[in-house]
């Protein structure tokens, strides 16, 4: 692995085991309630709850697991086995833990402290991997080749990450660095074109917030209680025109990558 690629990794390894941004990222969000539940983000989220809401017979891969909540969700869908990784130890103690305390068996299990770079794996292994928020930690050609070589054929990859052209995304997040960690580089709209289209996918990728996004911001502060309000659905309307035309979309908060290996 290139120098600059291990310091990358080293230094993600100490933002998220000794600094814990994770943890001021969750709580930072929650000061707006209404960023997490504004309508095309539902729609988002839905797109990955449909493709894991019944996963009897697969074998998944929790791509950066963070705490364990969604590993622990595959689990209790079904899943014939879920591997999880994440760059800190920490996390996976946390979901080895809550998965010995919910009695599953160990079989079922498989969570590994791991380089997303060089995912340890053999080739063909993961009916589904999901991420969420983790590709644009990573240098995304190398990420991208380790997630098809481990992919089985017909396999589906499902990975929200966030986007990069947004003006008011870029000074929202110039203003919160202890949020994030020194590397981590959301995607322009040339990037997502590049990057489905570097391997044979099928794509089938979602996005939202280009308008709603910054709306519920202040929805968020005027009108905390009510996060189904007026505003919102016209914002939703205007924001499902622009994407029915396939318009500013790297002006939106997030796409989910869903891609199927040919």
């Amino acid at each position: 692995m290139e120098a600059n690629l291990v310091e990358r990794v080293a230094r993600e390894h100490e933002a998220h085991t000794e600094r814990d941004v994770l943890a001021e990222s969750i709580r930072l969000k929650n000061k707006f309630p209404h960023l997490g539940v504004y309508p095309s983000k539902q729609r988002l989220y839905a797109t990955m709850d449909r493709h894991t809401a019944d996963l009897r017979g697969k074998t998944i891969l929790d791509y950066g697991c963070g705490r364990g909540e969604m590993a622990m969700k595959y689990l209790r869908n079904g899943a014939d086995k879920v591997a999880a990784i994440d760059i800190s130890e920490v996390y996976v103690e946390d979901l080895r833990q809550q998965a010995e305390a919910a009695g599953i068996s160990k079989a079922r299990c498989d969570f590994r402290a791991m380089d997303a770079h060089r995912l340890d794996f053999p080739d063909a292994s993961f009916d589904l991997i999901v991420g969420y928020g983790i590709l644009h930690h990573l240098d995304p050609r190398i990420a991208f080749q380790e997630i098809y070589r481990v992919l089985k054929p017909q396999g589906r990859v499902l990975l929200q990450e966030p986007l990069a052209d947004n003006p008011l995304l870029k000074l929202f997040r110039k203003s919160t660095p202890h949020a994030r960690t020194e590397d981590e580089a959301p995607f322009t709209a040339a990037q997502v074109r590049s990057f489905e289209s570097q391997l044979a996918w099928r794509t089938e990728s979602v996005y939202c917030g280009v308008v709603e996004m910054p709306v519920s911001l202040v929805t968020s502060k005027l009108m905390p209680s009510h996060p189904e309000n007026l505003f919102l659905r016209m914002a939703d309307k205007v924001e499902s025109w622009l994407h029915r035309h396939r318009l500013l979309l790297g002006w939106n908060q997030y796409i989910v990558f869903n891609l199927v290996r040919a």
